[in-house]
């Protein structure tokens, strides 16, 4: 059980946030500036100046120093310690907790192997711990990197080595301020499993900063929907996500696929929605919350199939023409007509030549009624 209410004020801008939750993974999400990282900070004790109460399983954070709260932070700018190695700040986190154990004396000499790089002051030993590293260095893929010194890192492995850096500390709760914002979607893809299966695996529950609504439905199943520093929704992220309240303006989904609609029917749990254009979808409706005059859908969320699809669990089934292919290195996208109406999609290579996708084809689009988002 995780709860905050937090309050600070910085100018113009003013903190005032309240949740809880009981899940393994939730996610704080909003566009820049709306108090994400800021939360995050304040969690982890490295906001002094934010007050309130914060409680993990009845245990109160507030008040004490950030090596006391047991948790794993892993900011956006990674914060790994530049003169030692990959395995060298590994090994550092590693040893972390056992020598803060000991009192005075542990915090001597984590900080004299934090600044001399002493191997032997933070040799692993071979326990769960150990093991944990072992695993979040294979699922990240960071092995060829253990010897490489920090400041010969890119960006993009630097993250990945950060959160390989907090899961080897086996903290009780994990932070990651958009962890995964330098790594390419490919990688993104095969690291999102393992961060996923975390909970089961140690028992840690995550808590992630994204701004990136499939990296939250992807990992999360509770959602706080931060505004200028206030909590506006929060739920489970197929529900909030799609909530016009909640968001209010999406331009961070960047979703190419934006329609005015007008309401034709409401049922148990859908909303029909017809486009100015003329094509009909449906939605998922979410009760107390006002129907939809524009919606949006993301090119990642249409899938292609070059037949009729027969009995799916997509809302969504319509036939289109494709018009143009763009290529976007290992993806393309689709550019496709339904009616009168225009959607784009985008899919891998290897999918676009499966489908055997050109100009002119027949293509069925599939669109789950929770993929269409409201946009006001």
């Amino acid at each position: 059980m995780i709860a905050f209410d937090l309050h600070a004020g910085y100018g113009d801008f003013t903190l005032a946030a309240r949740a809880a939750w009981e899940t393994p993974i939730a996610a704080l999400f909003g566009a820049s500036g709306s108090g994400k990282s800021t939360i995050l900070e304040a969690l982890a004790g490295l906001r002094p100046e934010v007050c309130g109460e914060i409680t993990l399983n009845g245990r109160p954070l507030q008040g004490l120093p950030p090596e006391q709260r047991r948790l794993g932070w892993v900011p956006q700018d990674a914060a790994l310690f530049p003169h030692l190695t990959v395995r060298g700040n590994l090994e550092f986190a590693a040893r972390a907790r056992e020598l803060r154990s000991r009192g005075a004396t542990g915090r001597r000499a984590l900080a004299h192997a934090a600044g001399d790089g002493s191997a032997s002051a933070v040799t692993c030993a071979p326990d769960a711990t150990g093991d944990s590293m072992v695993r979040a260095i294979d699922a990240l893929e960071i092995g060829a990197l253990l010897k490489r010194r920090v400041d010969a890192l890119s960006g993009g492995e630097r993250q990945r080595v950060a959160i390989a850096r907090a899961l080897a500390s086996a903290p009780e709760l994990l932070l990651l301020d958009e962890p995964l914002a330098s790594v390419d979607r490919p990688l993104r893809a095969r690291i999102i499993p393992f961060l996923a299966e975390l909970p089961a695996r140690t028992g840690v529950p995550v808590l992630l900063v994204s701004h990136d609504p499939l990296e939250v439905r992807a990992l999360a199943s509770h959602v706080v929907v931060l505004s200028a520093g206030e909590v506006v929704a929060q739920g489970d992220p197929r529900d909030v996500l799609a909530a016009a309240t909640a968001l209010g303006n999406l331009e961070a989904f960047a979703a190419e696929n934006r329609f005015d609609v007008s309401v034709l029917q409401r049922g148990p749990g859908t909303l029909s929605l017809s486009t100015t254009r003329g094509c009909r979808l449906e939605m998922a409706a979410i009760e107390g919350f006002p129907e939809p005059t524009r919606v949006a859908v993301r090119a990642e969320d249409i899938l292609l199939a070059s037949a009729p699809p027969g009995h799916v669990s997509a809302q969504n089934v319509m036939a289109g023409r494709v018009t143009l292919l763009e290529s976007l290195g290992r993806h393309v996208l689709v550019h496709a007509t339904c009616g009168d109406e225009r959607f784009v999609a985008r899919v891998t290579e290897r999918a676009s030549s499966a489908l055997r996708l050109e100009p002119d084809r027949q293509v069925f689009l599939l669109i789950k009624a929770h993929s269409v988002l409201a946009l006001g």
